[in-house]
């Protein structure tokens, strides 16, 4: 029987990325999935990116990594998010060809000779001495392993709910993993519910689209992967449609028949992304609702009717949506549902996604109480990075809040309580100017070089780094602050395209990151001083917690943080709460002293 150094338990973006980033590394792995043709098959909407997402995407592909480069090649569909605004919160959306996106996974999967793909169901995990040493497949039976990378999505003991009906499936048609949430049990690692859901898809021939307004891609857009060379790919269009007073009496009507509103469902389902009831419901005085037509591939009959995730039965999916202009004879390839799924509890996992009660274990993607396909592919690559490392007897690698999304979010779903499925938003991030997409090689360059990785990516950034120093050495000082005489160049006037001429010879990206550093420069030198502060204020106790509830410059949200009785000192709070409520913590107590 073959020993392997990782063993990766899922084929959704979480176990993609971890294998990719194990075998990168020279590692042997098993990449253990029910369904070889099903990798990263998009369960839900068939898109990448969006507001702060993108950004995750963006960060993967410094490291070479496998989602930026597979969604660019199978993009049908690019949109630039939030253009007119600032490039902090510029967010690049692919639509995907849902069963492009598969083939194309497998594809760069299979060009790792040390990757052993193995179509099986993972029921049990080896533990021995509270130390994870294999995974038993119902199968190929013990596949023996240093470590252990868990990313089940939704699949964890997951029930599909239509209505009034119900039945165990990871996703639609496909069935759910039982054997190993007990397993878990068994380990005395805490689960709870969550869940979520997913709209119709419905036949293309059976909508009339010259009722619906159209978006246009923007061959603009740029891409996610630096080896793309910014090329986008618009092949499709999507739409937009609109609900109306009948769609919603229609709803309101069968309420009591939908699982969310009977009492079917237990799990607590996403705050960011309603369902059709509960939009409804919530926003009682809107007459609409936008809903967004999307392909689900270039060559597929199907559609994906975003906005309207639904767990109602059928036949009023049915009679809602045929009350929307251009669905009055819409017919469905499969109707909408929730998922209710195992998720570990709060506070069970190491900064690397390593389980604190058990050794090697590592978890990524749904499992952590997160939502997302970005989310679950930067979980998958920090689980299997660090895993690989400990594999390999080098030291593991922690992505802090302050300098990567990755490490807002690997933050937050560490440090914090979870209680309904995580989102990352910019508004999450404290630095959420200094990290943006057009820096993101500026920011984790040293990462990927700390990692000791080589392939074409890492290659092409570390030119594109030599490019963008080379053009701000005469900007930035040696602490990296704007020099004097160059400050009307933050004019916010400026437009990205008048300050390229300077730098004609330049490439976009190059000259974007530059661009943005200077444009921000004054928030990010700011930003930067109040976090030394805090930082060098770290092992400041906080004691009396009284003066502090009991301040005026404290904020509501940093005064709930602070009843918990772990926090004990300032660092306790990093990441927890805004830096400026930190420096008022800081500034109460040192005055009280």
């Amino acid at each position: 029987m073959p020993f392997f150094d990782i063993a990766v338990i899922g084929g959704g973006h979480a176990g993609i990325e971890a294998s990719f980033i194990g075998a990168s590394l020279g590692l042997k792995i098993a990449f253990i999935t029910a369904d070889k043709n099903k990798l990263g098959y998009p369960s839900c909407n068939p898109s990448i990116g969006g507001i702060a997402k993108s950004h995750l995407v963006f960060e993967l592909d410094v490291f070479g990594a496998m989602m930026p480069q597979t969604t660019d090649k199978t993009s049908i569909h690019s949109k630039l998010l939030n253009s007119s605004k600032g490039p902090a919160v510029w967010s690049l959306r692919s639509q995907i060809d849902s069963t492009g996106y598969p083939k194309e996974a497998a594809r760069r999967i299979s060009s790792f000779p040390n990757i052993e793909l193995i179509e099986d169901e993972a029921v049990n995990v080896a533990v021995k001495e509270n130390r994870a040493v294999g995974v038993v497949c119902e199968k190929r039976g013990l596949i023996e392993a240093k470590g252990i990378v868990l990313a089940t999505g939704t699949f964890l003991n997951g029930v599909i709910f239509i209505g009034r009906d119900s039945f165990k499936a990871g996703r639609f048609g496909e069935p759910s993993s039982v054997k190993i949430s007990e397993s878990l049990v068994k380990m005395n690692i805490g689960l709870m519910r969550l869940k979520t859901g997913t709209p119709a898809r419905a036949y293309r021939n059976s909508i009339d689209f010259s009722k619906l307004e159209v978006q246009d891609g923007e061959d603009d857009a740029g891409s996610f992967s630096i080896l793309s060379k910014d090329a986008a790919n618009n092949v499709e269009k999507c739409f937009i449609g609109r609900t109306n007073t009948l769609t919603h009496e229609i709803i309101r009507k069968n309420l009591h028949l939908s699982a969310l509103y009977s009492g079917l469902i237990t799990g607590v389902g996403p705050k960011y992304c309603p369902s059709i009831e509960d939009k409804v419901v919530r926003f009682e005085g809107r007459d609409s609702h936008n809903v967004f037509i999307e392909p689900m591939g270039k060559d597929s009959e199907l559609v994906y009717i975003n906005g309207t995730s639904s767990s109602l039965p059928e036949e009023v999916q049915y009679e809602f949506l045929r009350t929307i202009n251009g669905l009055e004879r819409i017919k469905f390839s499969q109707p909408g549902y929730a998922i209710e799924y195992d998720a570990i509890k709060s506070r069970q996992l190491k900064p690397t996604l390593e389980t604190k009660r058990i050794e090697n274990l590592f978890m990524a993607g749904q499992i952590n109480g997160t939502s997302g396909y970005e989310e679950a592919a930067s979980q998958g690559f920090v689980a299997g990075l660090n895993c690989a490392l400990k594999a390999l007897g080098r030291e593991e690698i922690i992505f802090d809040r302050y300098t990567s999304y990755i490490g807002v979010l690997t933050d937050d779903i560490t440090k914090k309580e979870i209680k309904d499925p995580y989102r990352l938003f910019t508004s999450r991030a404290e630095n959420r100017l200094a990290l943006r997409q057009d820096n993101n090689f500026i920011r984790l360059l040293k990462s990927a070089e700390r990692i000791n990785l080589m392939n074409d990516s890492v290659n092409e950034y570390k030119k594109l780094y030599e490019e963008y120093s080379s053009m701000s050495n005469n900007f930035f000082d040696d602490e990296g602050f704007l020099r004097q005489k160059h400050r009307e160049l933050n004019d916010p006037s400026r437009s990205f395209e008048d300050f390229r001429k300077i730098f004609p010879q330049n490439s976009r990206r190059a000259a974007l990151a530059l661009y943005s550093e200077i444009k921000y420069a004054g928030y990010i030198e700011r930003y930067r001083k109040v976090t030394r502060r805090i930082l060098e204020c770290g092992d400041l106790s906080i004691k009396n917690k009284e003066l502090l509830l009991s301040s005026a410059i404290v904020s509501k949200e940093a005064k709930e943080i602070l009843t918990d009785d772990r926090i004990e000192k300032i660092k306790d709070l990093y990441g927890r709460i805004d830096p400026s409520d930190i420096e008022n913590i800081v500034f109460v107590i040192k005055k009280r002293v």
